[in-house]
């Protein structure tokens, strides 16, 4: 595949964490408004925000949002990082990309969640005006957070439902908080009748897919567990649930270590609906273009399965079905008018 087409094909992303994919000169420019000291500069600064490709444990990876994680407690910062977000992906021609984040993470100086959620969202829509890149956020509860913290972030996705905030997301230590822990959480979501889409079978686990399905998830982040139990298999296969993969992610992560090990082609060849995603652009230092091309790399894929990959996205999305169809006409048009220039 040529790279440049791959970069200029319509994509769709759902799985981007917002505060991985701060780029470091905007880091500066929000260190230098809020006159916080930054400890590193330039590329000194890059070099701290991105984990390495060979990134030797998990913890190191998470270390990355510690450095960042202070200078997004301001709406000025919540909303510029949410308005390049849309600026990055726009270089891309991503046409429609779900941004997640957890709002109780941005409340060390003191900001409520309607403050939180109203600057990212005025940040994606600032973007959108910009570059014409649809999106919609996701908010994300937080593991190690009470059951009532993660309660009033499931209120603040109903409460802002019809103003750009479209499901619930549960992120963070797997290992040590497992899904059916977050029954209650879910169950309030649920009733309310929330899209979900969590964070399971990431820390090899695949009973925690099982739990986030019987529990209401339609969409499964990152899922590399999956392989391990024929049952999960089919049970996604009955439901229609959508995997979201961040192969670079899930390496540096450790929730694969070896390629031979990697289930993407498992999961392409069982009839999953899989899609791509960057997880985090800054920390892994990737983008959607860069995840196809190592995908190509790996399995030879080819860019019909490029357009398989983004029709599954669509139909995980949490829009409506109208938007669905519009995007399934822009990818469906986009592929056949590029390969066909590229072939002739």
């Amino acid at each position: 595949m040529q790279k440049a087409l791959v970069k200029a094909l319509p994509k769709i992303e759902l799985h981007c964490h917002l505060d991985g994919s701060v780029r470091p000169h905007i880091l500066e420019k929000i260190a230098q408004e809020e006159l916080i000291p930054l400890p590193y500069k330039g590329q000194l600064l890059a070099e701290k925000l991105i984990a390495p490709e060979d990134c030797p444990s998990l913890s190191i990876y998470l270390e990355k949002f510690d450095l960042v994680l202070p200078f997004l407690q301001t709406e000025f910062a919540l909303e510029l990082i949410a308005y390049d977000l849309i600026a990055q992906v726009a270089e891309e021609n991503v046409t429609y990309i779900e941004v997640r984040f957890a709002p109780l993470l941005f409340n060390q100086k003191g900001l409520n969640l309607t403050q939180i959620i109203t600057a990212v969202l005025k940040g994606l829509a600032r973007g959108k005006k910009e570059f014409g890149v649809q999106s919609n956020a996701l908010l994300c509860g937080m593991r190690h957070h009470t059951i009532a913290d993660n309660k009033q972030v499931v209120q603040a996705v109903s409460d802002f439902s019809q103003n750009g905030v479209v499901g619930f997301d549960l992120a963070g230590d797997e290992a040590n908080y497992p899904t059916e822990n977050f029954s209650d959480v879910l169950n309030f979501a649920k009733e309310a009748k929330l899209p979900l889409t969590l964070h399971a079978g990431e820390c090899g686990c695949p009973h925690n897919v099982m739990t986030s399905i019987k529990l209401g998830a339609t969409r499964i982040g990152h899922g590399i567990a999956i392989q391990k139990d024929e049952t999960v298999i089919k049970t996604c296969l009955e439901n229609q649930t959508v995997i979201e993969m961040c192969p670079t992610s899930n390496f540096q992560t450790k929730a694969v270590t070896h390629l031979a090990d990697y289930p993407f082609k498992k999961f392409l060849d069982a009839g999953l609906k899989i899609c791509i995603n960057t997880d985090n652009r800054t920390v892994s230092n990737t983008t959607l273009t860069e995840e196809y091309l190592k995908l190509e790399a790996w399995y030879g894929i080819d860019y019909a399965c490029l357009e398989k990959l983004n029709h599954h996205a669509i139909d995980g999305a949490f829009i409506d079905s109208k938007q669905k169809e519009i995007l399934h006409s822009i990818i469906t048009h986009g592929y056949s008018t590029s390969i066909k220039k590229t072939i002739s």
